[in-house]
């Protein structure tokens, strides 16, 4: 593309210089969650890109509708597209026909390839081969053929041991509880630990997960996915069934289907029992978080001498110590506070003033923050692309096979790789760090879910109230000075004057969008927007 852009220039001066390149490394053209792609796109909307270069079609896109939305960004933006390959000249009903064409061509062909690899994987799995994937507990990759599997007699006796040990338990956690207790050792599969797994704990859903695993009885389930489909809606390589795998089987099928029969009549007991209970709603169950620890609140019950009490806790799991100074606080009392603050404060006179003023100080400060690093990132790889050039340039003049051509070989993928890294660490910050708040609209949206919640709430199901909250806040932050709020700003960020993004930032809840701050922040943290009420003896 570089030659050809020389090409172009000594034909026609002044032709065009390479302002950026953008490269997707292992992502598919078959969508725009592309993090090179979204740069140039906003690079685009920012003025820099009058004219996008590809080698062909098939590397912009593979998606006629995706490239119906590229064209007119190009259009509205003043800019163009062309293709090394495809020289057609889009002006032209001609020309827009066979680029179409190409398009669906790539899509086509795209589709087919996809539509080949799953009947492949399928085909596979009916043979008792694994598709990918991180061997279990009690089973290897065999080394000499990586599709099938071959067991891990070490590991094989702990899983025989575990059916066992449920059969005599007759109950999930009290064979999770086991377990722990008795320090059997789980497999990572290589994965980034989870807690339980780091500090050598037994959940119910892991032991339940590991007893209904038909690998264990030398069965391959194939199309997990789609048990739950009607088998009439899917073609004959998408539907779910059992085969027999290509390795043995470590447990007896005899044992496998008891265990099996004790899971399923323990879970209807439990679905009866949920059935014949009385349903309790928590109003801001999972998005109330701990101001301490970070972790999120969940609604629990207690049954006392005449009645049931409500809390909102950190969630139990069997084994694991919460040291954490909340221990729990009431449930009646946050939601009669925070009904209270939104019938009575939060559209009181000035409150939602200091909010405003409070969301414009925060995009300031973020917007600071994001700007000095976005500059940093983009210097250094400006810096990185001059040097590639140079090394470009100089591999022009080594023959083939020569020590000192290898070198720079070496050198040129070394800074291809930095190159990369760092354009991906500039892509993830500036979509974190691209937000252009109307802070007008986003008071209205928060005024207009207030009055909402305030003309429903009283006739409203348990459910629907829920809901309603949840339209407003984001998350609740529960602290000792009470409850801080994250407000959910819009349903999408349009509504909010910013672009949209491919991803939203950590921490952010469907629905709502929380800012990037340099230090831990709540929009509105002061000038009344800490709900506090009296039960405060949470805390140790």
């Amino acid at each position: 593309m570089r030659s050809f852009v020389e090409v172009k220039n000594l034909q026609e001066k002044n032709w065009g210089k390479v302002v950026e390149t953008y490269i997707d490394d292992g992502y598919s053209a078959k969508n725009t969650n592309r993090p090179a792609y979204q740069r140039m796109l906003k690079d685009l909307r920012n003025g820099k890109i009058s004219l996008i270069l590809i080698t062909d079609l098939s590397r912009l896109s593979r998606s006629i509708s995706d490239f119906c939305i590229l064209l007119k960004e190009l259009e509205k933006y003043k800019a163009k597209f062309l293709s090394v390959k495809e020289q057609f000249d889009t002006s032209t009903p001609a020309g827009e026909m066979m680029i179409f064409n190409m398009i669906n061509l790539a899509q086509f062909e795209r589709k087919q390839t996809s539509e080949r690899v799953s009947m492949n994987f399928h085909s596979r799995s009916l043979r008792g081969l694994a598709n990918g994937g991180n061997p279990i507990l009690g089973l290897d990759r065999d080394p000499s053929n990586p599709g099938r599997l071959i067991i891990n007699e070490d590991e094989a006796k702990l899983i025989r041991y575990i059916f066992s040990l449920y059969l005599e338990e007759g109950s999930l956690s009290k064979t999770a509880k086991r377990l722990t207790d008795e320090k059997m050792i789980r497999k990572a599969n290589g994965r980034p630990n989870t807690r339980h797994v780091a500090d050598g704990r037994w959940t119910v859903p892991s032991v339940q997960c590991l007893l209904q695993n038909y690998a264990y009885a030398g069965m391959r389930e194939v199309n997990k996915g789609n048990k739950d489909e009607d088998p009439g809606t899917l073609k004959a390589w998408q539907q779910y069934q059992i085969v027999k795998a290509s390795w043995p089987a470590i447990v007896d099928k005899e044992i496998f289907d008891q265990v099996q029969k004790l899971i399923e009549q323990a879970r209807k007991l439990e679905w009866r029992r949920f059935d014949n209970a009385e349903k309790r709603i928590f109003f801001v169950s999972g998005f109330l978080r701990c101001g301490h620890c970070n972790r999120a609140l969940f609604g629990q019950s207690a049954h006392g001498r005449n009645q049931v009490h409500r809390y909102y806790g950190h969630k139990f799991t069997a084994g694991e110590k919460i040291e954490c100074p909340i221990k729990r606080f009431s449930a009646d009392e946050i939601e009669e506070a925070i009904v209270k603050h939104l019938d009575q404060v939060i559209l009181g006179a000035g409150y939602m003033d200091n909010v405003e003023d409070n969301i414009k100080k925060s995009v300031g400060t973020s917007r600071l923050f994001f700007k000095t690093k976005i500059e940093q990132l983009e210097k250094a790889i400006s810096k990185i692309a001059s040097e590639i050039d140079s090394v470009f340039k100089l591999s022009a003049s080594f023959e083939d096979g020569c020590a000192g051509g290898n070198l720079v070989k070496e050198r040129l993928q070394t800074l291809a790789t930095k190159k990369m890294e760092l354009e991906r660490n500039l892509e993830e910050l500036s979509q974190n760090g691209h937000t252009f708040v109307d802070t007008k609209v986003a008071r209205k949206v928060i005024e207009e879910r207030v009055l909402e919640f305030k003309r429903g709430w009283k006739k409203a199901t348990p459910v629907l109230k829920k809901g309603l909250l949840r339209q407003i806040f984001s998350q609740l932050w529960l602290t000792v000075r009470g409850l801080q709020v994250h407000y959910s700003l819009a349903e999408n960020s349009k509504e909010l004057g910013f672009e949209p993004k491919t991803k939203k930032p950590p921490g952010s809840s469907p629905g709502g969008f929380l800012f990037p701050f340099v230090e831990p922040a709540v929009i509105g943290l002061s000038g009344g927007s800490s709900i506090v009420w009296p039960g405060t003896d949470g805390w140790d």
